[in-house]
């Protein structure tokens, strides 16, 4: 299996806040294709600097293409198929993509794609081209439409936050190739392709997802609410800071639905755009207000922000639950001590009982091979895995990996029994589990970041009141008593 990164011809929009050191950033980036079925290792590493990174951009493809047997028409010709991958490697949102290089080495090593897929009596080798997005919105476009018109790939695959899958999505079902998406609320993608969520009639004509929706956020952080309220106090009062964007926008609308019939009231901040830099007056209102609880979706940056001026103006709510941020390792360290007892959802962890539908390997397993890896304790988006073995999937049940159409198709009759993110089947007519068409859930349990003994925080499963099947690692603690 052979490794390239593929980089387009500019930075534009390359955000300039919640950079990775380079050290993480390498870690980050080290694997960044992959041709399965006897190709050689390829590596190509791309400054990323507008006139520089085109030539090594090229010559990495032309490199990718000698070693796949592929053209420049049609997708890959012969024995081969080009899958790419587009995600956010680098910039404010590279804990998203933290392991995906390490997940991509798990994947080579299966002999489905060391091997290469079997489609039609033929063997197949398969090309995996990452694209790192560097947390761009306008720059995940360009590599979508970069992948599709230039790399002639037959299938994309993209995760991580509405930032980065919302505008592969929109080129995806644009120029008509098939897309598997992960990491998104559900409803963020859904509207994203003119869905309405509450009558989710709509079918996407390229594209399904698995992941979980904003309701399941609100219905996983209301236990943790209860429980600490039960000992406490509970005013049922919850401070919600949700910016004007895509996660905002859909948590606007579905926490107040959700958890208003439950007894709960949102104490809802305007809607502050991404980037803000003084959360004075909000902060100042909930305090006043005297919510005991605190819940919020913002991106990275804005939060550590965010939470460094309600510590400084002495809001403390009695547990905060927040989204989209604190979900790995290297995001809670990078605050410390601020985030005790901070609680989150993870939509995987290692306690889970499933296992890969490619090897065998169980949730535990993984985890513990990714800190064998030297990669620290594990993170929630080994769950990418699974991109991978619905690709498999789709494109092992085909008649030609190139007639898009056909393998379009085939992506909603996918049913895997079992998976690392745990039972997909977009066949299913269940809403609780398929709620619209080309969405499959997987749901989330409450984690806590709580000081820890190996790690300086430690990721504790304190809640899984949706996921049963989680084993509970620790006790849920206030965030402020």
């Amino acid at each position: 299996m052979t490794d390239q990164t593929a980089q387009p011809g500019s930075t534009d929009n390359q955000p300039s806040s919640g950079r990775v050191s380079r050290r993480s950033l390498f870690r980050a980036a080290g694997v960044g294709a992959a041709v399965v079925g006897g190709g050689t290792l390829l590596e190509a590493c791309s400054s990323g600097i507008k006139g520089a990174s085109s030539s090594a951009s090229s010559s990495s493809s032309a490199a990718a293409s000698a070693a796949t047997g592929s053209s420049s028409a049609g997708g890959g010709t012969g024995k081969s198929i080009k899958i790419g991958w587009i995600h956010p490697l680098t910039g404010s949102l590279a804990g998203f993509g933290y392991p995906d290089s390490w997940v991509l080495s798990q994947i080579k090593a299966t002999s489905q794609f060391k091997n290469g897929i079997k489609i039609g009596g033929s063997t197949y080798e398969v090309n995996v081209v990452s694209y790192d997005t560097q947390s761009s919105v306008t720059r995940a476009g360009s590599l979508a439409k970069q992948a599709i018109q230039q790399d002639n790939v037959d299938l994309l695959l993209a995760s991580s936050t509405p930032e980065t899958v919302n505008a592969v999505v929109t080129e995806a079902e644009a120029l008509g190739t098939p897309l598997i998406c992960s990491n998104i609320p559900w409803e963020a993608w859904y509207l994203n392709l003119g869905g309405n969520p509450q009558k989710p009639t709509l079918k996407p004509k390229n594209t399904v997802m698995y992941f979980l929706g904003a309701e399941h956020l609100a219905l996983a952080f209301k236990p943790m609410w209860d429980r600490i309220g039960a000992k406490y106090g509970n005013n049922h009062k919850v401070a919600a800071a949700f910016p004007n964007d895509p996660d905002g926008n859909a948590f606007r609308a579905v926490f107040p639905a959700v958890l208003g019939s439950m007894g709960y009231t949102l104490d809802m901040s305007t809607a502050y755009a991404d980037g803000l830099t003084n959360y004075t007056s909000m902060i100042s209102k909930f305090k006043s207000d005297g919510d005991d609880f605190f819940t919020n979706v913002p991106l990275p940056p804005d939060f550590a922000t965010m939470w460094t001026q309600a510590l400084q103006q002495g809001f403390k709510p009695k547990l905060a639950t927040v989204a989209k941020v604190l979900l790995f390792p290297t995001d809670a360290y990078a605050m410390g001590s601020k985030v005790y007892n901070i609680a989150t959802d993870a939509w995987w962890v290692p306690q889970l009982p499933w296992h890969s539908s490619l090897d065998g390997q169980t949730c535990s397993e993984f985890g513990t091979a990714f800190t064998a890896a030297g990669l620290g304790q594990p993170n929630a988006n080994i769950s990418n895995y699974t991109l991978f073995e619905i690709a498999y999937a789709a494109l092992s049940s085909v008649n030609n990996p190139h007639d898009k159409a056909e393998l379009a198709a085939a992506l909603f009759k996918v049913k895997l029994p079992e998976a690392v993110a745990g039972p997909i089947d977009y066949t299913s007519t269940n809403t609780k589990t398929n709620p619209a068409p080309g969405v499959a859930i997987t749901p989330p349990v409450g984690i806590q970041w709580q000081k820890g003994t190996k790690y300086p925080l430690e990721a504790k499963v304190v809640d899984n009141t949706l996921q049963p099947n989680a084993k509970i690692t620790g006790d849920l603690l206030p965030t402020f008593s």
